[in-house]
């Protein structure tokens, strides 16, 4: 990996013109189904957004700036968090309170500054913070919920991500890269293999901060330990309390994670190192094998064994992509946009930030795992890093240069199943339109989070109908893969998009 949002920042800055322009849709299907615009425009290293009940986004940048698009288009300036930026660390996730509408709540991920009393044993936190109707944040409202996430360097996650009355968060191991494939001979991080810290894991807590009673290691009282330094090696003799916070373990740079209404199952891309990106379907209270393994590769899955309560083996990623086609993976979601045609609706799209584009995925019946094989070009978009469903329905992909892109169906179709999702508990819709965001709406009570629920209006903020199976075509290729399957072709699209040197050096430090 390379030395990120700081010296990758610095090169892909010296892209902007370029790629700022490069969001196009994929020949056939794609470009035949969707159009594509530049939704919001003259951000600065933006990270993270989401939409509100009525329309307005929240996007966080690196700089630790919030910003709030207005229904109109207009930007206002919320506040700025005190962030360390240096590498990969800053302002990095945004998410927003299922009962927003009552209590203006949104929580954000971020790096606190050394000035601020951050240190690189306790760097990132996650706070709730009120949002006023002045679209400023109330500072004195802030309330730390998750801390104690080490930061001295990269692989510093920022995914949140609210799925029912629970929020999980994704982090990253801090870096110390080996430069060399998975397994114990090359391994030179093991904080996300052990249990006595929150880096390299995907964690749960209540939305005020506490601990669920039934998060995995809640009732333990010994666990393997970590050492001191990312580079000891953990023995599972050496025991210490567990951190009750954690879901699953063994992630390298959990940078963006989606929980699914509809499964419940929680959905991660996991940056690697210099063999595989992982896309992962997360099992609670086990390992998913980082540093061990990587895709399907490394120590044999058994490696996990020691290092896991239950003795069980390390959870393979449900897809892989291996570079150099892939270098960057940024994870996204499931779209279930009932007004979306049902080649498109079900997919689970995603991105890859150094090779500049958007993918599709088939889940499985289950939706706890992909089809192999079933990957297709969906749209060239360089530096996204994060993917959300809006209030429309559209499709919506951040750009680190600065540009949150929307993805619109030009012809929708009329909606005819209910929603799936968990009940609305915003207000009636009170008629923004679409251009903004938002939809024109009928002013029914909402009963999918905050709009309109008549068919046609949008959800608010979380993506929840139901609609028909995916699609089934898989051609096009895929050059990755689902673990286990072949791995025959690759793309050389990366130096075709004149990123060869960002892709070269991610491998020291991603720019995540």
């Amino acid at each position: 990996m390379r030395k990120a949002f700081a010296a990758g920042i610095s090169f892909v800055a010296l892209l902007v013109p370029t790629w700022a322009s490069a969001q196009t849709l994929a020949t056939g299907a794609p470009k035949d189904t969707f159009d594509v615009a530049t939704h919001v425009s003259g951000l600065t290293q933006p990270t993270d957004f989401r939409f509100l009940p009525d329309g307005r986004i929240v996007i966080i940048q690196k700089g630790g700036q919030v910003r709030v698009r207005r229904t109109d288009g207009t930007i206002a300036n919320a506040g700025t968090f005190p962030v360390d930026t240096e590498s990969e660390k800053g302002g990095l996730g945004v998410e927003v309170h299922p009962n927003f509408a009552t209590n203006k709540t949104l929580f954000f991920y971020y790096s606190l500054a050394s000035g601020s009393g951050g240190t690189d044993l306790d760097r990132h936190r996650v706070v709730s913070i009120a949002l006023k109707d002045d679209n400023t944040l109330d500072m004195t409202t802030e309330k730390v919920l998750v801390k104690d996430i080490r930061g001295p360097a990269n692989h510093d996650g920022g995914a949140l991500n609210v799925l029912g009355d629970k929020l999980f968060i994704g982090t990253g191991d801090t870096g110390c890269n080996s430069g060399k494939p998975p397994g114990a001979a090359n391994a030179s991080n093991y904080f996300g293999t052990c249990l006595t810290n929150g880096n390299g894991k995907v964690l749960r807590v209540n939305l005020d901060g506490t601990i669920p009673t039934d998060n995995p290691l809640s009732s333990l009282t010994a666990v393997v330990a970590c050492g001191a330094s990312c580079g000891t090696v953990p023995v599972a003799t050496t025991t210490g309390a567990p951190r009750k916070d954690i879901y699953a373990w063994g992630f390298r740079n959990a940078f963006r994670l989606w929980g699914d209404p509809v499964t419940g199952n929680v959905w991660v891309g996991d940056v690697g190192e210099v063999t595989w990106e992982d896309i992962t379907v997360v099992k609670k209270g086990q390992h998913h094998g980082w540093p061990w393994r990587e895709g399907a590769e490394g120590d044999p899955i058994a490696k996990c064994q020691d290092f896991t309560p239950d003795k069980s083996n390390c959870v393979d990623p449900t897809y892989a992509c291996k570079h150099p086609e892939c270098s960057a993976i940024t994870g996204g979601q499931i779209v279930d946009s009932c007004d979306w045609p049902t080649t498109f609706r079900g997919l689970y799209f995603f991105a890859d930030y150094g090779a500049g584009q958007i993918w599709t995925l088939q889940p499985n019946a289950a939706r706890d795992g992909v089809v192999a094989g079933s990957r297709k070009n969906f749209a060239t978009a360089n530096g996204i890093v994060a993917i959300h469903t809006g209030n429309d329905r559209a499709l919506y992909a951040l750009s680190l240069n600065g540009a949150l892109y929307r993805f619109s169906v030009k012809a929708p179709v009329t909606c005819t199943t209910p929603d799936a999702g968990p009940a609305d508990t915003g207000p009636a819709d009170t008629g923004v339109p679409p251009t903004d965001g938002g939809v024109t709406d009928t002013g029914t009570t909402p009963s999918d989070g905050s709009v309109s629920d008549t068919g046609s209006a949008a959800d608010g903020g979380t993506t929840d109908d139901s609609g028909v199976a995916p699609g089934t075509d898989d051609s096009g290729g895929c050059g990755c893969q689902t673990p286990g399957t072949s791995d025959t072709s690759r793309h050389a699209g990366l130096a075709l998009l004149g990123v060869g040197a960002l892709i070269a050096r991610r491998r020291r430090s991603k720019a995540r």
